[in-house]
């Protein structure tokens, strides 16, 4: 009983952090397609953390409802945090009126990642 109890637990939550769902591959797919020429791409389903607060109670997307990315391009180049965030959320314009919730932003270019 005690291990059919863990175990449903375990799954839930590898199911809430899962970067193989639907919105997860429609995010990364645009990610990497609009940027060609990525030095680093990272995604984190951090949805777990939130499940619980109260704007979360009624939504209907609970497992892929906040992320995280951390991306590196030279198209960053020459443009302010305002801007970079701005291209983003414009290239995730579909997936933030559909279900996701928040975004987590890291957004530089090769030379600051490299001074990391």
């Amino acid at each position: 009983m005690v291990c059919r109890l863990l175990l449903r637990r375990m799954s839930s939550i590898a199911a809430n952090r899962s970067i193989e769902g639907p919105m997860a591959q429609r995010i990364s797919n645009k990610v990497k397609s609009t940027f060609p020429d990525l030095s680093h791409f990272a995604i984190f389903n951090d949805s777990y953390k939130h499940s619980g607060h109260h704007g979360m109670l009624e939504a209907e997307n609970k497992i892929e409802s906040h992320f995280r990315l951390e991306i590196v391009s030279g198209l960053f180049k020459g443009k302010s945090l305002p801007m970079r965030h701005r291209m983003i959320y414009g290239m995730l314009s579909e997936e933030l009126d559909n279900g996701v919730h928040a975004l987590q932003l890291t957004t530089k270019t090769p030379e600051e990642y490299s001074k990391k």
